[in-house]
């Protein structure tokens, strides 16, 4: 699987924010939009997870948050770099297991997956987590090629 970077412009600080273009239902924007949170954090929405769910930088802690509402977010990565670099990672393990193969075959995936992200960004693998219940996906035998 091959991932694409984009720059969508200087954000907050003067650095700019490059994060994938794709990654399985995860898209990024054309540009990022800045939003504030009702609990007063300064958000950064850059991306979408399928149709509703946002992605967004948090400008003071920088971590990577999603969410349905910028109110109601949940750690993605502890920073943008290491959500890229996750990303990147896993795209040049995929396909994770062939078609046919079996349930072992899909746990020993979802555990390389999980050695991954604990690697790169050991905070952000915990329950409840985006990488948590990503690495659960990957036990259910849909990433194939």
């Amino acid at each position: 699987m091959n991932i694409d970077l984009v720059n969508l412009g200087v954000v907050h600080g003067g650095a700019d924010l490059i994060v994938p273009e794709t990654f399985f239902s995860y898209r990024s924007l054309d540009s990022f939009e800045a939003v504030e949170s009702d609990s007063g954090k300064a958000l950064i929405r850059f991306g979408v997870f399928g149709l509703s769910v946002s992605v967004y930088l948090d400008q003071n802690s920088q971590e990577v948050l999603y969410g349905l509402e910028p109110g109601d977010v949940n750690i993605v990565n502890t920073s943008s770099s290491h959500f890229t670099q996750c990303v990147l990672r896993l795209s040049e393990m995929f396909p994770f297991y062939a078609e046919g193969s079996d349930s072992d075959e899909w746990e020993a995936a979802a555990q390389r997956v999980e050695d991954v992200i604990r690697d790169i960004d050991p905070s952000a693998y915990h329950e409840g987590s985006f990488w948590y219940e990503f690495r659960w996906d990957v036990t259910m035998g849909d990433f194939h090629d």
